[in-house]
């Protein structure tokens, strides 16, 4: 990476007890380092500097920087070391190929069409049946539940159905071993630069374990397209789009490896991010029963069967919901932040920033900026995206999917199966959390609350047919 460096006489802000070779490992809890650059912020300010041996960023934490980086005329995507480790599982995939690969442009071109309103109808069903089949579990269970296991086990179910018509019966089994994989590849892409440094000498067992799981995830990718039959009667679904659907532009069907991967992309990616937004949702209302009561009369307003019989075109009328689910992701973005960097010698909050360097969006600091979202702005408030709340923050202090043409593509299929999902838990369980539990968030490539363990207790288990 290039070295940022100040502008005229100005050096960027650094964290005390900066080490002469080792730079600011100690800064930051090796675990948790989205969470501790957000708290550098709170005595740094709005841009800072941070070092890992020749290793150099900028951070920036607040939405009117965060604004200026949004260019795409003078700024580009940059992968972080998490993004360029997760290459060697899947390289093609949309989220760590570069966007001037052949194979990203093909595979964009051709799934693009898998996430239309015509194509969303479709999944909606499939989405409803998981949920159900969890709901109708979950009441016969008479003990708390671990939420984040759950909720991995859930979308999981979800995208293998809906994007590739396969099933894991994750919600019969826990821990399901698949999960277990993805999550212990994220963990391994997710170590902190100081081991990472290390790696050749101190890490031959992690890089092993870690050769093996992805191994294995390769292999249920090929055994998914393996299995694929033209003539089967499920409606379409990302699988058939990739294997049936010629590149607009190059008029070539994307290749087996191009397929393979996007499916591990999809897996992963496509279940942990909407893990973690339920598991934070269900965190944050747990003990704000007001909030549920409104979803609670949103719902029956909406739909006179419960939310059994939601269709596709009434989850979209649960705006209040999707309220929730927008505030939810401001105050928890499971991506806790991406890099940009200049495409030339730059000027960025009055510090001088050199062509290449890598700079740090960091949103979990941006979407509790209170100079975009005023006082307060680490409370949980729905209501700050109702349609008459004040709109005058700027549109980058808000950026839960990303930005530009490398935003998330599966954001419309997330924000669906998470308010689906949601309409269905909060109208059918009251919740009833660990009275002693305190928030604590792991970082594996996304933030998830650990160790959040609840009753899921019926209202009504003929709500659940």
């Amino acid at each position: 990476m290039s070295n940022s460096r100040a502008a005229g006489d100005r050096t960027l802000p650094s964290p005390p007890g900066r080490l002469p070779v080792l730079g600011d490992v100690f800064a930051l809890d090796s675990g948790k380092p989205v969470q501790s650059m957000a708290k550098l912020a709170r005595d740094l300010g709005p841009i800072y500097e941070l070092r890992f041996g020749p290793t150099r960023m900028v951070v920036i934490n607040s939405a009117e920087l965060a604004t200026a980086v949004q260019s795409e005329s003078l700024w580009e995507k940059e992968f972080g070391p998490p993004i360029r480790r997760l290459r060697a599982v899947a390289r093609t995939g949309l989220i760590v190929a570069s966007t001037d690969e052949p194979q990203w442009g093909a595979a964009h071109r051709v799934l693009v069409p898998g996430f239309t309103r015509a194509a969303m109808g479709l999944y909606h069903q499939v989405m409803l049946d998981v949920v159900g089949e969890a709901v109708r579990a979950w009441e016969r269970g008479d003990g708390p539940v671990d939420v984040a296991a759950e909720m991995n086990a859930l979308t999981l179910e979800i995208i293998a159905r809906a994007g590739f018509g396969h099933r894991f019966d994750g919600l019969a089994q826990r821990p399901l071993p698949v999960v277990t994989r993805m999550l212990d590849v994220l963990r391994y892409a997710s170590r902190p630069v100081a081991i990472g440094l290390l790696d050749a000498t101190l890490g031959r067992a992690a890089r092993q374990r870690n050769r093996r799981d992805v191994a294995e995830l390769h292999r249920i990718a090929e055994d998914m397209i393996d299995g694929y039959r033209p003539d089967a009667v499920e409606p379409p679904n990302l699988l058939r789009h990739m294997l049936e659907t010629l590149d607009p532009e190059s008029g070539q069907l994307l290749s087996r490896t191009v397929v393979r991967d996007q499916i591990i992309t999809f897996l992963i990616a496509g279940h942990e991010t909407s893990a973690g937004t339920l598991t934070f949702a269900l965190h944050l209302l747990a003990d704000r029963p007001e909030i549920i009561t409104r979803v609670r009369q949103e719902i029956d307003a909406v739909t006179e069967g419960g939310p059994a019989t939601l269709t596709y075109e009434q989850v979209a009328k649960l705006r209040y919901l999707r309220h929730v689910v927008d505030e939810v992701l401001r105050l928890w973005p499971v991506a806790g932040g991406f890099f940009r960097r200049p495409k030339q010698d730059t000027e960025l909050g009055g510090y001088r920033i050199r062509r290449g360097a890598s700079v740090y969006v960091n949103l979990l600091a941006i979407h509790r900026d209170e100079d975009a979202w005023g006082v307060g702005a680490d409370r949980f408030d729905p209501d700050r995206f109702a349609p008459d709340a004040p709109q005058q923050r700027p549109a980058a202090a808000y950026k839960p999917f990303g930005i530009g043409v490398r935003s998330c593509i599966g954001r419309q299929f997330a924000i669906h199966e998470i308010t689906l999902t949601l309409a269905y838990l909060l109208h059918t369980f009251d919740l009833e959390p660990d009275p002693g539990y305190r928030l604590a968030v792991d970082e594996l490539v996304t933030l998830k609350p650990t160790g959040l363990r609840m009753r899921l207790r019926s209202r009504n288990s003929s709500l659940a047919p």
